[in-house]
């Protein structure tokens, strides 16, 4: 996907991907957020026109940048400078944050063959992923900054069959093992 999205939507989605932002984190982005170049300090949001803090205090730790994120950003800040208030994304003309749905409904969806499934999706994939990758529960809901386990387990990490029945088996062996029950 990334390689087919032009810019600013590719790195908008990269930074949705790789962070677990939320899509009115995304637009209330400013460099100064990201200015040790590892973390991305969650400091306001942007619903419609209102900008607000951030719905927990979790977001105000930093959200830790992987390097391949950071080389897109990089690459991204040397095309498109800051200007202005400093927004990372940002509209070219009145230099304001960026209309991500105007984004995802222009900008996305012809380069992806209307493969599009919304910013959410980024939030939810990356807690898949990383739950898929054997990172445990409690830290996917770290990472995705939720408060509760029980929501990043019920809306953020998608059920996968091969996963459900390679526990039943490694659950079968050890049942075997320990209590010598045999089939």
């Amino acid at each position: 996907m990334l390689d087919k999205l032009p810019e600013p939507a590719r790195s908008v989605c990269a930074v949705a991907a790789f962070t677990g932002l939320t899509r009115s984190e995304l637009k209330g982005l400013k460099w100064e957020d990201y200015k040790d170049g590892k973390t991305i300090n969650v400091q306001r949001k942007i619903w419609n026109q209102h900008i607000g803090a951030p719905k927990t205090e979790a977001p105000e730790e930093g959200v830790f940048v992987v390097p391949v994120l950071r080389k897109i950003l990089a690459k991204y800040k040397k095309d498109y400078p800051p200007v202005g208030e400093g927004w990372i994304f940002r509209g070219e003309k009145l230099q304001r944050p960026l209309d991500l749905d105007n984004v995802s409904r222009r900008d996305i969806p012809q380069h992806i063959n209307g493969a599009w499934f919304g910013w959410h999706a980024f939030r939810r994939g990356l807690g898949t992923r990383l739950y898929a990758a054997g990172v445990e529960d409690k830290v996917v809901q770290e990472i995705l900054r939720l408060a509760d386990v029980n929501t990043t387990m019920a809306y953020y990490i998608r059920p996968d069959k091969k996963r459900a029945e390679d526990g039943l088996r490694k659950f079968s062996k050890m049942m075997e093992s320990k209590y010598g029950i045999k089939a």
